[in-house]
């Protein structure tokens, strides 16, 4: 099958947002359909599932499955320190939703017990229904 001007150019467009050296949108853009059009030169939506397209359309999808490191990697090599201190805050955070989990739980349970010894629970803020099945092993403490 021979590939069209305009197609060439998409694929030419779709090269350089590999490379992460695009000449008319940002670095760094998700590689789909609408900015391969656009790093083309072309109107969004200008690439559509049509004979003469499928090529390209599966060269986007391999190329927009592909993990883009290209930003991490130099990111990791300018600022060693701050990566590290994002994968630290990414660790704390985790800890955080691991002790709310915990102490909502608590909570749960505490109210039930308030409620079966005939104790009225106040309700501040909005409350959701939480189920705890009784029988679970996997309890936080």
């Amino acid at each position: 099958m021979t590939l069209t001007p305009t197609v060439k150019e998409y694929f030419a467009a779709l090269e350089r947002l590999k490379q992460n050296k695009p000449d008319r949108i940002e670095k760094g853009s998700q590689i789909n359909k609408d900015t391969v059009a656009l790093e083309a030169g072309r109107k969004r939506g200008s690439i559509r599932s049509r004979p003469g397209f499928e090529t390209l359309i599966a060269a986007i999808k391999t190329a927009s499955s592909e993990p883009s490191t290209v930003g991490t990697k130099r990111r990791i090599q300018e600022n060693p320190r701050q990566t590290a201190q994002i994968e630290m805050l990414k660790r704390d955070l985790d800890i955080a939703r691991s002790r709310y989990m915990s102490l909502l739980f608590l909570n749960a349970e505490m109210a039930k017990t308030i409620r079966k010894l005939g104790g009225e629970v106040p309700q501040i803020g909005g409350v959701s229904v939480i189920n705890i099945d009784p029988d679970s092993t996997d309890v936080p403490f």
